[in-house]
């Protein structure tokens, strides 16, 4: 047996042996075929930018023949009948399919909980792994695939990187098609890479747009001199003492490596509030979204989702104006913050993995609403942290457009990014 079909039959059996929760549907002959193709391409020298490459997909993105319900029971039965644009880029460059990994229902939380159970961390059973795309970073941090595809509103690709101790990115808005994705809010929803090593954030972004992964900019260049943006006040967000304790030891290597840093005080922005806009827009939109579908099918619902969209049908106008009306007022306000910088570090999370037993921390996203809101991308990569101790990411923002930067940094700066 050649090299990649060897490696993806030993993920995949190593993806139904897992105790994980972390897999929603393997697709065994696909990504055989698939790996016997990479590897008769590999043997004649034909090779793609991700021959072998043994990608999973979470489950609101579309792969036709498989299974396409985003989390929701009441679309279990459904099968998307063909790719959406990422996956068909994936396909192009030589990726290999295993299959669909578990996500919080309909992409609306952080908590790695999807209608299967809890999520399971593999550095720490019954522990949450982070969400939507907590399936995804499960997966990875297993070691079962390369790289996988997730989804990211508020968060949802970044939070489940930081816990787990992988890289991911949330584009920039528009940049990569959303094409056969199923909705939260179009405004706000991003498809972007997941890995275990930094450095494939870019080539595989480049990818997912459907271009050449060009070489990025020299990373040391990108710090020596140039003016980045650094939080305080984190206290008021109840960070955690080791998120701290982290994220200081970034702010020094920073300084070390000749950056100019300019101080912005988180306190000024309400992040909480803000966080609540964003979260009160996403469930009106899921819930015009699905009034038809619930009326009819009431029980593929859960109770916390049907409590979600209950108050987001309620929401009238004045109400959505008023959360529309405090995003835009801190975009204004950020961009006046931010003027003139060439990138902002913050820690991805106020807080780490916490048991599923426990009650959910409600700052999950504080941090991550900022790019969210602002429009700008941004990239969770792993921190360095003591034996034992559990993952901490730190987030790299950059203004619109920067995306290359954004990995750049994130490459420059990761620490500890391999799999268990």
């Amino acid at each position: 047996m050649t090299r990649v079909s060897a490696r993806c039959r030993a993920a995949l059996d190593a993806a139904r042996a897992s105790n994980l929760n972390a897999w929603r549907w393997l697709d065994t002959d696909g990504a055989l075929q698939a790996a016997a193709e990479s590897d008769e391409r590999l043997a004649r020298g034909a090779a793609r930018p991700l021959e072998g490459q043994l990608i999973a997909v979470k489950a609101n993105i579309a792969v036709a023949g498989w299974p396409h319900d985003g989390g929701l029971r009441t679309r279990r039965s459904q099968r998307a009948d063909r790719d959406a644009i990422v996956v068909r880029r994936l396909r192009d460059a030589g990726a290999v399919l295993l299959g669909l990994t578990h996500m919080d229902e309909a992409a609306l939380g952080a908590t790695g909980s999807s209608i299967e159970g809890p999520i399971q961390h593999p550095l720490r059973e019954g522990w949450s792994v982070g969400g939507s795309s907590g399936g995804s970073a499960a997966a990875l941090l297993a070691g079962h695939c390369d790289a996988a595809l997730g989804t990211d509103t508020i968060g949802s690709i970044r939070i489940p990187a930081a816990f787990c101790g992988i890289s991911g990115l949330k584009p920039t808005p528009d940049l990569v098609s959303l094409e056969g994705v199923l909705p939260l809010d179009s405004r706000f929803d991003h498809v972007g890479p997941m890995s275990r090593n930094a450095e494939s954030l870019w080539p595989l972004l480049c990818c997912l747009r459907g271009l050449p992964a060009v070489p990025t900019a020299d990373a040391d260049e990108l710090l020596a001199g140039r003016q980045l943006g650094v939080l305080e006040g984190l206290e008021s967000l109840g960070c955690a003492e080791a998120v701290l304790e982290t994220y200081a030891a970034s702010i020094a290597e920073l300084r070390d490596a000749g950056a100019v840093l300019r101080r912005i005080d988180v306190r000024q922005f309400n992040l909480s509030r803000l966080r609540r806009a964003v979260f009160s827009l996403c469930e009106r939109s899921l819930a015009l979204e699905h009034t038809a579908r619930r009326a009819a099918d009431p029980e593929g619902y859960s109770t916390a989702m049907h409590a979600m969209l209950d108050y987001g049908a309620r929401l009238g106008p004045a109400d959505c104006e008023r959360f529309e009306q405090r995003v835009a007022a801190f975009r204004d306000t950020w961009t006046a913050c931010v003027a003139g910088l060439d990138a902002c570090l913050a820690p991805t999370s106020p807080v780490t993995s916490f048991p599923h037993a426990s009650s959910p921390p409600t700052n999950i996203a504080n941090l991550t609403v900022i790019a969210t809101a602002a429009g700008w991308p941004a990239a969770s990569v792993p921190c360095a942290v003591a034996a034992g101790a559990l993952p901490i990411g730190l987030q790299i923002l950059a203004p619109p457009g920067q995306d290359a930067r954004v990995c750049a940094l994130g490459t420059r700066l990761a620490a500890g990014s391999s799999a268990a």
